[in-house]
């Protein structure tokens, strides 16, 4: 209790010096100043009501902040939203999204039916909806599936290009036992595909295959190229860089 009034005493003050900031700033320092300095606990709230507040509802930047708490308190918010997209309409984009939501639930096999469901008429041989059918299907331990799913993309368009379809197969490569053919796959991705994982699956696959000399060279350049600066990295990328040092 005795923190507490000291407590509110700075936020007022912040809200107070905060105030006069914003109005000397924005130009507004006619009637507001005299008003914050006669009146600085009143004229403050009346400022932050009258001023700052109307101008946040009208700021796109903070709809979008608003629109992100949301979600983190309503976690299902966005399957929600993608679910009521699909019933409004029945296309394939809204089943793509309803897919990736789906795939990030961890919900493979009801992501894989939207795709399928997707692939048909004009659209049987999206790129788009390929992709997400291989990385639903590998979700799944479904790793002939996901590469079939592949070949026939390539297939119908050879010289598409995608980092994510190219990850997905080298895992798919991994997943059905085929070694050799994933380490190179994944020996392609390095600077091909951003951040370390493709490079630390290479140094794995070099284990696997025996290569101790050479895994351990490529888990140390990982660990060079990518370990000088982790508050920089995405949290995958800094656990694909602990991988590597814990291989060295």
């Amino acid at each position: 209790m005795e923190l507490y009034f000291p407590l509110l005493g700075i936020l007022g003050l912040v809200l107070y010096v905060g105030c006069i900031f914003h109005a000397t700033k924005t130009g507004r320092i006619n009637y507001w100043l005299l008003i914050l300095i006669l009146l600085p606990g009143a004229g403050a709230i009346a400022y932050l009501l009258v001023e700052i507040l109307p101008e946040l509802r009208s700021s796109r930047a903070a709809r979008r902040a608003v629109a992100g708490l949301g979600g983190a308190f309503d976690r299902n918010r966005a399957l929600r939203e993608s679910a009521e997209s699909l019933e409004i309409a029945d296309t394939a984009d809204n089943k793509r999204h309803l897919a990736e939501e789906r795939m990030k639930r961890g919900q493979w096999k009801e992501a894989e039916a939207l795709y399928r469901s997707a692939l048909v008429g004009p659209l049987a041989d999206d790129p788009a909806l390929l992709i997400g059918l291989a990385k639903a299907l590998q979700g799944r331990g479904e790793q002939q599936g996901a590469l079939e799913a592949l070949d026939r993309l390539y297939r119908n368009d050879p010289d598409h290009e995608s980092r994510e379809a190219r990850m997905i197969q080298a895992r798919a490569l991994e997943g059905a036992g085929r070694t050799q053919e994933a380490a190179d796959a994944y020996r392609a991705l390095i600077g091909y595909t951003p951040g370390p994982e493709a490079q630390v699956r290479y140094g794995l696959m070099l284990r696997k295959l025996g290569d101790t000399q050479r895994a351990k060279e490529t888990f140390a350049e990982a660990v060079r190229t990518y370990g000088r600066q982790p508050g920089k990295l995405e949290p995958a990328d800094r656990e694909w860089v602990a991988e590597a040092e814990r291989n060295l």
